[in-house]
């Protein structure tokens, strides 16, 4: 069972409009058709309907039933659910508070086992300590237009072979990396396969490039210590995960210095 706190059931019943027993804009076989989808539950099942068979009263009965997983993936799953109706729906209930969104995404992360923050500026951002070659992968397949790669080093075949999976699929791939011998080592036929710009070192001082982020769709960001390396999986290491399109140039505007870099 979930460990919602009552003050987290308040705040989500107040966001789902929960008070008179109403799940949102769901009709009965819309809320069931939804949640199945979302986490594979059937709600329509007699163990859900202990409370009563109203929606809100079997959301309840979920909320007591299943893991905070299930339910942090439940609850992201419908708040995407009352952004989209936000805007196609004129008869969904509209004025609810910033405030309020941001304390149920923060519900959702927490549920998850994630730490997130959640800005007035729409900027959203996971920080991730461990199975963070997991969270790339995953990042990447949400990927549809382009993804933007600068790493000192590149040595994981795994996340290598997920670009290659996009690439077939018609996202647009570039390659930052430091032209030495642990990526000349690695295996990985860089050039054969993606846009790629080899860094050297430079000055007297042999400087390198150091970064390790990525972009995606210009829309979000992959940034922090891991280098995508098959060491870095058994390091101590943090990424963090930004969705946010201003940040995102940013990053975009230093890739593009450092391919210019590369070829001059």
């Amino acid at each position: 069972m979930s460990d919602l706190s009552q003050t987290e059931k308040d705040k989500l019943e107040c966001f789902l409009g929960m008070a008179k027993g109403y799940v949102l804009d769901f009709s009965t076989k819309k809320m069931e058709d939804f949640i199945y989808e979302s986490i594979k539950v059937d709600v329509s099942e007699e163990k859900y309907n202990n409370e009563g068979s109203s929606k809100a009263k079997r959301l309840r009965s979920v909320w007591e039933r299943e893991s905070n997983q299930v339910i942090g993936k439940l609850l992201l799953d419908l708040l995407d659910h009352w952004k989209t109706q936000k805007l196609i729906n004129t008869s969904l209930k509209k004025n609810i508070s910033e405030e309020l969104i941001s304390e149920c995404f923060k519900i959702s992360q927490r549920l998850l086992g994630r730490i997130a923050s959640y800005t007035d500026q729409q900027v959203i951002v996971y920080h991730y300590f461990e199975e963070i070659q997991s969270q790339i992968i995953e990042q990447i397949e949400y990927s549809r237009f382009m993804i933007w790669i600068a790493v000192a080093w590149f040595t994981d075949k795994v996340i290598f072979n997920k670009l290659l999976d996009k690439k077939d699929q018609g996202v647009n791939i570039q390659l930052i990396i430091n032209d030495d011998q642990i990526n000349d080592l690695s295996k990985l036929n860089y050039e054969k396969e993606f846009e790629t710009y080899r860094i050297p070192k430079s000055s007297k001082y042999e400087n390198i490039m150091h970064n390790k982020f990525c972009i995606i769709d210009l829309s979000t960001v992959i940034h922090g210590s891991y280098n995508w390396t098959k060491k870095a999986k058994y390091n101590d290491e943090t990424v963090e995960v930004i969705h946010s399109g201003e940040v995102a140039e940013k990053f975009a505007e230093e890739f593009i210095r450092l391919k210019l870099t590369a070829i001059s």
